[in-house]
Formats: C-alpha cells, sequence, structure tokens
C-alpha cells in the first residue's frame, strides 16, 4: 500500500512539472521567456539609436555591440532566411510590431540552433532613412522536456516522497501490526493487546480488536468451564447406574447396562476433551514436520497397522518409506514448521484411525509447493463417502457406518478440522474415482 501511494503521488508531481513547463513554453517556443523578452528590448534600444545621425548611430551600436552581441547599420538584412520560422520569430515579431509600429516587412528574424555551439539570433529592423539595423544575440536556449525535468524532479519530489513515506510509515504501523495479529488470533495463538498507537482511526480500531480478543477468550473459557461441569455432574449419576446395574440379576441385561453406561461415560469425557483441546492454547514452536509424521508413523506401526509415507520436496523431489512394523529412516533436509505439535499430530492420528478402519491401510503425503505452503494428503482404500455426506462427517457425533464405529463416537473428523483451521489451513474431504485407484483422500492445506 505505501508504494502505491508513494507512486500515485510521484506521478501527480511529474504531471505538474509537465504542465508547468507547458505553461512557460507555449506553442513549442525554445527560447526561454525571459530571454526572449531582453532579446526584443535590446533590439528595440538598437533601433532607436540607429535614429541618430549617421556617424553618431554608428558608433553608439560599436559600443553597445560586446563578444556575444553585435549591432550594426547596413543597407541590407544580414538575415538567415532558412530559420525564420518558428514559434520564438512569431511572438518576437509580434512585440516588436507592437512596440516599434514598424510594417511586416521592415520586420525580419531568424533563429538558428547548433549541436556544436550557441543559438544565435538575428533580427533585422528597417529605419525611417531605409537602412537597416542587424542585430546578433546568443539567447538562452531551454534544453526541452528531459533535462528541466531531470534536475526539477528529483529536487522538488525527493524531500516531498520522503516525508509522505515517514508519515504513511507511521499512520501504516498499527494496520500492519493488526493485520498481523488477526492472523495469528485466527490460527488460535495467544496475542499481547495491541498498542493504542497512530492515527484516531487506528487506536479506535487497535481497541475494538482488544477488546474481541478479550470477549473471544471469556466465551472459551466460559464454555470450557460449563462443559466441564456438565461432565462432573454427569459422572456421578452415571456412576451410582452403574454400581446399580451391578446388582441386577440377568446377566445379559447387566452386561448391555454396563456397556451402556460406559459408553455413556466415554462419551462425556470425548465431549469435554473435545472442547477443552479446542479452548488450550499450546505454544507454537518450530518443529520438523517431516519428523513428526515419521513418528506417528512408527506409533501407528508398532500398533500392526500398515502405512505409506511419501515426502515431496518442491514437487521434484520424492523420498518414499514404506512402515510395516519397522522403522523409518529420517529425511537427510529436515522441513521446518512453526505450529503446535501435539494438536497437529492429533489431528493426523485422527484422521489415519479413520483410514485404518475404513480402508485396512493409509497412505500420507506431505507435499511442499513452491510458495512454501504445505499440503498433507491421508489416502485410503475404503469405499469412499456418498458425495451430499461430505461435509455432514464433519459435525460432531455424526457416524455413518455406527456398525463400524468400533467405540468412535464421531468427534475424529470434528477434532482434526478444528486442529486444522487452528493452524489458518484447512480440511476437506474428496473420493478418489479413477480406475485401480479408489478411496477417500483426506487433504489438508497449510499456510507458509
Amino acid at each position: 500500500m505505501t508504494a502505491q501511494l508513494l507512486a500515485l503521488l510521484l506521478l501527480g508531481l511529474v504531471a505538474a512539472h509537465v504542465i508547468g513547463l507547458l505553461l512557460v513554453q507555449p506553442n513549442g517556443t525554445r527560447i526561454h521567456v525571459i530571454s526572449r523578452d531582453q532579446m526584443a528590448e535590446h533590439a528595440a534600444v538598437a533601433w532607436r539609436l540607429a535614429q541618430l545621425p549617421a556617424a553618431q548611430a554608428q558608433e553608439a551600436l560599436a559600443r553597445a555591440s560586446d563578444g556575444d552581441t553585435r549591432y550594426r547599420l547596413d543597407p541590407d538584412p544580414q538575415i538567415d532566411t532558412a530559420h525564420e520560422e518558428g514559434g520564438d520569430q512569431d511572438l518576437l515579431r509580434q512585440r516588436l510590431q507592437a512596440q516599434l509600429g514598424l510594417p511586416p516587412e521592415a520586420l525580419r528574424i531568424s533563429l538558428r540552433e547548433a549541436d556544436d555551439g550557441p543559438a544565435l539570433l538575428r533580427i533585422a529592423l528597417r529605419t525611417p532613412a531605409g537602412l537597416w539595423v542587424n542585430t546578433q544575440q546568443q539567447p538562452l536556449i531551454t534544453q526541452g522536456w528531459v533535462r528541466p525535468l531531470r534536475f526539477s524532479v528529483p529536487v522538488s519530489t525527493l524531500p516531498v516522497l520522503l516525508i509522505v513515506a515517514l508519515f504513511l510509515r507511521r499512520i501504516l504501523r498499527p494496520v500492519k501490526a493488526l493485520a498481523q495479529a488477526a492472523e495469528r488470533v485466527s490460527r488460535g495463538e495467544e496475542v499481547a493487546p495491541l498498542p493504542l498507537t497512530g492515527p484516531q482511526e487506528a487506536r479506535e480500531v487497535s481497541a475494538a480488536f482488544n477488546l474481541m480478543q478479550q470477549r473471544l477468550r471469556r466465551f472459551v473459557e466460559d464454555r470450557t468451564r460449563m462443559l466441564a461441569a456438565i461432565s462432573h455432574d454427569l459422572r456421578t449419576p452415571i456412576t451410582s447406574l452403574r454400581l446399580r446395574a451391578e446388582l441386577v440379576d440377568d446377566a445379559a441385561l447387566r452386561t448391555a447396562m454396563i456397556r451402556t453406561l460406559d459408553e455413556m461415560r466415554v462419551m462425556v469425557e470425548e465431549t469435554v476433551r473435545f472442547a477443552r483441546d479446542d479452548a488450550h492454547a499450546e505454544a507454537t514452536r518450530e518443529i520438523d514436520l517431516a519428523a513428526l509424521l515419521h513418528e506417528l508413523a512408527q506409533e501407528h506401526a508398532s500398533q500392526g497397522r500398515d502405512v505409506q509415507i511419501t515426502v515431496q520436496k518442491n514437487a521434484q523431489q520424492k523420498v518414499q518409506n514404506k512402515v510395516q512394523h519397522e522403522t523409518l529412516a529420517q529425511q537427510d533436509a529436515p522441513l521446518r514448521y512453526r505450529c503446535r505439535p501435539v494438536h497437529l499430530k492429533r489431528a493426523l492420528s485422527n484422521l489415519v484411525d479413520n483410514a485404518v478402519r475404513h480402508g485396512q491401510r493409509a497412505r500420507l503425503s506431505l507435499i511442499v509447493e513452491h510458495d512454501g505452503s504445505l499440503s498433507i494428503l491421508v489416502d485410503d482404500d475404503g469405499p469412499g463417502i456418498a458425495e451430499e455426506h461430505l461435509q455432514e462427517v464433519f459435525k460432531p457425533f455424526v457416524r455413518l457406518d455406527p456398525a463400524r464405529s468400533g467405540g468412535n463416537f464421531g468427534l475424529g473428523l470434528a477434532i482434526a478440522r478444528s486442529c486444522i483451521e487452528a493452524h489458518g489451513g484447512r480440511l476437506e474431504l474428496r473420493n478418489r474415482r479413477q480406475p485401480g485407484d479408489q478411496g477417500l483422500q483426506a487433504c489438508i492445506s497449510l499456510p507458509a
């Protein structure tokens, strides 16, 4: 934004200089306006001196001449006829005719500009006696557009741009700090209150942001405390019912009742843990993300699960390792990424659990894009999910196949999405329908 404003200001200043040059030098004139007036006045004085007696006129004109300016009284005009047309000549002709009252045929003007020497302005004025006053002068020629602008633009614009840049820096510093703080808050990080500095509007926005952050933190804390209280209040009757169920004589009924009560207890605990994890502000730190994936794969491999990992860096280098009850070799170059590793590992573990549960094995792909962003793909070989249910499964307690839940209460994907969005990323599910490559794919996109 600062660069755009400075560029716009520079464009306006250059346009003002160009307009000023157009006003000073109209009609394509080349002689500086002050110099042109002086040349006309010198020629008029010489014409008046020529009205003296011939001897006195010649002497006066000779005394008025110097190295750059010459005045002579001759019988004929000494004019270069090839350079009589031009804007300067017309302006000088109009002025001298009005000042001296000469007819057009009694006035001749030529301007010759040399590449390797000064310009020469010749003016021939006919006297009432029929003689001609020939003047030769060296006017001040302006240097077109480039040279005046080359000097005036830097001298006049650089101080202005410097002052404006300092003011813009002061004005935009709070805005930049606000944008960075908002980005950190969107990732679930704890942010210190913004200082109330800068212009009045920036201070008001910073104060509103600080108040919003306080209210969000208070809301999350109140929700967590409420769920913890509900969990505590529910554990007591569940425990009481379980003790009473132990006294039921019918073994089948007793087993079914205890199993239902255990499911209720686990459901309550999972719900509270979900809320607490969402509210818990784990500190972010820089880790080796590839090593985190290898560690996750080792843990699942130790449980007899089939996990396959692919690390693809900059869409060029691929390193593939298969994990089946064996230790993975670490990559030579660590993949540094700043995140909350415990939360991120839990989200990935939930996705791997779902892939293994529904597709017998999980295939993880870590892709580093050219812009530094990351993509983590978790593929399985299961039946997939109907397109109309791809978003519904992210809702808490939603289980599309209760018979294959295996004690799962439908919170895994909700927890995973909450964690990924807290990192500023997104989690999407899509079906793979290619021949020979079918199943469900969970795609995690993380910012750089």
